[in-house]
């Protein structure tokens, strides 16, 4: 987006980091955040955006006590609007859909052509979905598509300074409120009500002629009581990750992110651990403030993010 609408001392012009989280079937259902800028809309401006995301994971261990094998689908209408020069308030409205999807086929082969094993993917049909999880007594099985409304969020975003400090950087303070109206017996939602704060940082600097913009964010979530795999919950979690953004041209950035998070469960599946994940994509800055995002995500170190993810967002500034 240009400058236009932006206070003076506002960068030339608006990067976002990757709005992209881990789609672990039995994460998203939390409130975790998704990475969001130091800077915040300008006041009276809007900025609404669409945003489809897809993950796929093939894994069980030996005792099939864990189970995750399906494709998690999230279509998510986000706006942010600038109330004032010291408030944004945003909503999020998650549609999900939990399938046996279309990718299964496509992993395989790029998996082949690259030389990468497909052991993982081989044990089970394709395009099925099956999550289960058996531990100490908590039990969770699902064997059949099923897709709704999932939780939806209510954010904020308060700027920590009344203008950018030292030069071209930002800082903003981003609470999160995510409610439960998603069914939980179907991985739509948690069941319960999350909290969340997080600081949100930006610095714009120009490399030798090169724009280029380092984020980051970190926060804690306290999630209530969920009833999905309620007897190992925990109820706080850090996270936290870094983006690096590249204006190549006036129309066109690349994308480079680092996401993390801390257990959300007490739980001996290293799938539902602490999780790293790895997102590269770009920005095409289109006529009339329009931005097409389009992306893909990896796991790094840890089973507990799905091997494979991409997203598509479409964004404008009205």
């Amino acid at each position: 987006m240009g400058s236009a609408g932006y206070a003076e001392d506002a960068p030339a012009y608006q990067a976002t980091p990757i709005y992209v989280a881990n789609q672990n079937p039995f994460v998203q259902i939390f409130g975790l955040p998704k990475p969001e800028p130091g800077t915040i809309t300008p006041k009276g401006r809007l900025d609404a955006g669409f945003l489809y995301q897809v993950s796929n994971n093939a894994i069980q261990n030996d005792d099939e006590t864990f189970i995750w094998d399906g494709e998690t689908a999230q279509y998510n209408f986000r706006v942010r609007y600038g109330f004032s020069d010291k408030l944004e308030l945003g909503i999020d409205v998650p549609f999900i859909d939990h399938s046996g999807g279309y990718l299964d086929s496509f992993i395989r082969n790029y998996h082949k052509m690259m030389g990468f094993p497909n052991d993982r993917q081989e044990q089970f049909d394709k395009n099925q979905i099956h999550y289960k999880v058996n531990e100490n007594g908590t039990n969770f099985e699902m064997q059949d598509r099923q897709s709704g409304l999932g939780d939806i969020r209510v954010s904020a975003a308060i700027p920590l300074f009344a203008k950018s400090f030292h030069s071209q950087r930002y800082l903003a303070l981003r609470p999160l409120l995510k409610l439960p109206t998603g069914d939980s017996e179907y991985l739509l939602g948690s069941g319960g009500t999350d909290v969340s704060m997080s600081l949100a940082y930006s610095d714009y600097k120009t490399l030798s002629g090169i724009n280029t913009v380092l984020s980051a964010n970190c926060g804690m979530i306290y999630m209530g009581n969920t009833k999905v795999l309620r007897d190992l919950q925990r109820h706080y979690a850090g996270y936290g990750g870094i983006s690096l953004d590249w204006l190549a041209t006036k129309h066109l950035e690349f994308k480079l992110q680092l996401d993390m998070h801390s257990a959300f469960y007490e739980s001996e599946f290293k799938q539902l651990g602490s999780s790293m994940q790895l997102l590269a994509g770009g920005t095409a800055r289109l006529p009339g403030e329009v931005l097409l995002d389009l992306g893909m995500s990896e796991q790094l170190i840890t089973d507990a993010t799905p091997d494979v993810g991409f997203y598509l967002s479409l964004r404008h500034l009205f």
